[in-house]
């Protein structure tokens, strides 16, 4: 075993001293997914737990499973934050919430699968305020989570009112029509732009997993019964869904309500007017500032036959 490379850092206060040892964890799991000897590891429990080529699925569920079976939830010295490498972590084999997801994200990246991570807080009047991480990896169009702390099967979460995701990279083929935020926090779930994007004109299946989001995101920060008009309209569509048919005024009036909620980026470079955000149109026919001068009129032309007397 090599001797361990130890390095202190002093984390800053408040929500910077968040953001802080997330970057830090964010460039664990991307170094250690190239580590030959974490590679070599995934390799073994992938071989030894008899998951068949090509079984993708497979593979991250006996990863998922030898991380919450093997690694002991230790907690971290007292005032202290610690963060392992994964190398380090198979060496020890214990650590608290951020270590396993360290680790589970390295050894599922190492072998394909892109994983991002996401972090919760019990607190909805303290939005910046976070108490776990966990990992969730991507197959087939859809992020599976993944808590190695919890005794609970691949796809469980915690149910958290403070939720926020920490993008590692950016994958083209992954439907997010934000830019990658490469170790920053993330303050929109990636699924209210994919739900948005369908309204526009798409069929939306009743019971429809995108409309709960939406709903459960209104109701922790106390937003869903602000506007009666986008409950009524969320409760439809759960029930009903929608059929494939361009909508541009409900989906321009969630998006406002969104965007006035703190929900969605502000919009730069948009002026608004009584009916909103100005919106490209038909070209409009400016009049010249000096109107043109009229023309004198013509005297009527004389009628034909005898002048009168």
């Amino acid at each position: 075993m090599s001797a361990p490379h130890v390095q202190i850092l002093t984390i800053p206060s408040g929500y910077r001293g968040t953001l802080a040892p997330l970057a830090q964890i964010a460039d664990l799991v991307r170094r250690g997914a190239k580590d030959f000897a974490v590679r070599r590891q995934a390799v073994a429990i992938l071989r030894n737990g008899g998951v068949r080529a090509k079984d993708y699925l497979g593979e991250i569920k006996a990863l998922f499973q030898w991380v919450q079976s093997h690694i002991r939830y230790t907690r971290d010295t007292f005032r202290v934050e610690l963060l392992h490498s994964p190398r380090r972590m198979l060496e020890l084999r214990a650590g608290d919430c951020d270590d396993m997801a360290v680790l589970l994200g390295a050894v599922l990246e190492s072998v394909g699968h892109p994983v991002r991570l996401v972090i919760t807080g019990r607190d909805p009047n303290r939005p910046e305020l976070f108490s776990h991480i966990y990992v969730e990896a991507w197959h087939r169009d859809r992020w599976i989570a993944l808590d190695a702390t919890m005794p609970h099967p691949m796809g469980w979460a915690p149910v958290t009112p403070v939720k926020r995701i920490v993008s590692l990279r950016r994958n083209p083929a992954m439907p997010i029509d934000h830019p990658d935020l490469l170790g920053a926090v993330e303050t929109v779930p990636e699924r209210l732009h994919d739900f948005l994007r369908s309204l526009r004109g798409e069929a939306i299946a009743p019971r429809d997993g995108r409309v709960k989001m939406v709903w459960e995101l209104l109701r922790s920060r106390r937003l869903l019964g602000r506007d009666p008009w986008v409950k009524q309209v969320l409760r439809r569509i759960w029930e009903l869904g929608l059929r494939a048919r361009p909508r541009p005024r409900t989906h321009a009036r969630l998006v406002q309500a969104f965007h006035q909620w703190g929900l969605l980026p502000s919009q730069r470079g948009t002026s608004r007017g009584p009916l909103g955000p100005n919106r490209p149109g038909r070209p409009v026919r400016l009049r010249p500032l000096t109107p043109h001068p009229r023309p004198i009129p013509r005297p009527p032309a004389a009628a034909a036959g005898k002048p009168r007397t």
